[in-house]
């Protein structure tokens, strides 16, 4: 890796750090909808994890966990009240933890993705869905594994199926951050291809 390209990760890690920590700690990061919220803020996660592979999705989730745990105490939803009042400390990780996991991964899957010298929109899209995805089945997971056993949690589920219950809630959360977060982050990589502000191995197609 030359220094200019080296340059050039650290400022886009900056950056994407950055409008994390600006959309988490903000209202625009998320979209409230009753207990739980529609994280647009998976977005630059998806990019971070796109353009730097797994070190930057990882640094990018952690991030992403970091204001999630900060506002869990600072401007909780119901949800994380409840979960708070349950246990402080398992609510830090579940915060932290699944980011971090989802940023790793979908940082692998860009990296891979990358050397596979696909498309950058095709690439950079099936890494934003990464993040949602893996956001959500990480996320959900972990409250099950966390709180599943606790009062709040079962109240919330009633008689039926917790795993039903989560997918029930959920849904509308999932067609949106999948869609935004796969549509935005394929143009975005594109975008940075196009101006080689990342290295992306041409295609053989393109190299002919």
């Amino acid at each position: 890796m030359t220094r200019n390209t080296k340059t050039k990760n650290l400022v886009l890690m900056g950056i994407m750090t950055a409008i994390i920590f600006l959309m988490g700690l903000t209202p625009i990061g998320y979209v409230k909808t009753g207990t739980l919220s529609i994280a647009l803020i998976t977005i630059p996660v998806a990019i971070a994890a796109y353009a730097l592979g797994p070190v930057g999705g990882t640094v990018a989730g952690l991030a992403f966990g970091t204001t999630s745990a900060i506002m869990a105490f600072t401007a909780p939803s119901p949800l994380m009240v409840a979960l708070t009042a349950d246990s402080p400390v398992k609510v830090v990780v579940l915060c932290v933890v699944p980011r971090a996991l989802v940023g790793l991964c979908a940082g692998t899957i860009g990296y891979f993705m990358r050397k596979a010298k696909l498309p950058s929109a095709f690439a950079g899209g099936a890494t934003g869905f990464s993040v949602a995805f893996l956001n959500t089945v990480f996320f959900m997971s972990s409250i099950l594994f966390l709180f599943g056993n606790t009062e709040t949690v079962q109240s919330m589920k009633g008689h039926e199926n917790l795993l039903i219950f989560v997918f029930a809630v959920v849904s509308v959360n999932v067609v949106i951050e999948w869609i935004s977060c796969t549509v935005i982050t394929s143009g975005v990589a594109a975008a940075l291809s196009a101006a080689r502000l990342i290295d992306v191995p041409k295609s053989k197609a393109a190299a002919q």
